[in-house]
């Protein structure tokens, strides 16, 4: 059983996230995604993205833990939510756009190369990802998560690989400069 499988952990999460402002992220999102689109989170968590985004997107939620999916559903009992793993994102279904906050973090480099392979495959045409990163040059473990840092230039090449990139945004979570933030459209 994983950190996030667990009410507890789900909980002290939580706790630590009260007062997080994506709003940067949702702006930058915004001036790049056309209203209306249809928008998949990878790993909506307990769901403070999509409490801000299901104004102006057509959104599904998605997770892998149990436990915030059902927090999910009991919140936004309007909304899709499916168990998704963010490598192989197993899901007939097709988007306008691929969300993730802090997400991708948790893959290690080739898993993240399948990930934006596959997410290629599910979007629609001149579809887009958007999705934020830790930037560094280290790998981690903590609580029993893994979390990868990438280096700014070697990030925005591999992503484009299969996509343009068209906007990014760099900010401090932590530090000044210690995130990015990519927004990319499929070729």
């Amino acid at each position: 059983m994983g950190y996030y499988d667990e009410a507890g952990s789900v909980d002290q999460y939580m706790q630590m996230c009260e007062g997080y402002d994506g709003a940067p992220l949702y702006n930058v999102l915004r001036r790049n995604l056309p209203k209306g689109s249809s928008l998949l989170e990878l790993g909506c968590g307990p769901g403070f993205d999509i409490a801000e985004l299901q104004a102006d997107y057509q959104i599904m939620g998605s997770d892998l833990s149990l436990e915030f999916l059902s927090r999910c559903r009991e919140r936004f009992p309007e909304l899709a939510f499916e168990q998704l793993d963010a490598v192989t994102i197993a899901t007939q279904k097709q988007f306008d756009c691929v969300y993730s906050n802090k997400v991708l973090q948790h893959l290690r480099m080739h898993e993240l190369e399948a990930s934006l392979l596959r997410q290629q495959q599910m979007l629609n045409e001149q579809g887009y990802v958007a999705h934020s990163f830790w930037l560094g040059d280290k790998e981690e473990e903590m609580m029993g998560l893994y979390f990868l840092y990438h280096e700014k230039a070697a990030l925005l090449a591999m992503i484009g690989r299969y996509f343009d990139v068209i906007d990014t945004y760099e900010y401090g979570e932590f530090e000044n400069g210690d995130s990015l933030f990519v927004v990319a459209q499929k070729r």
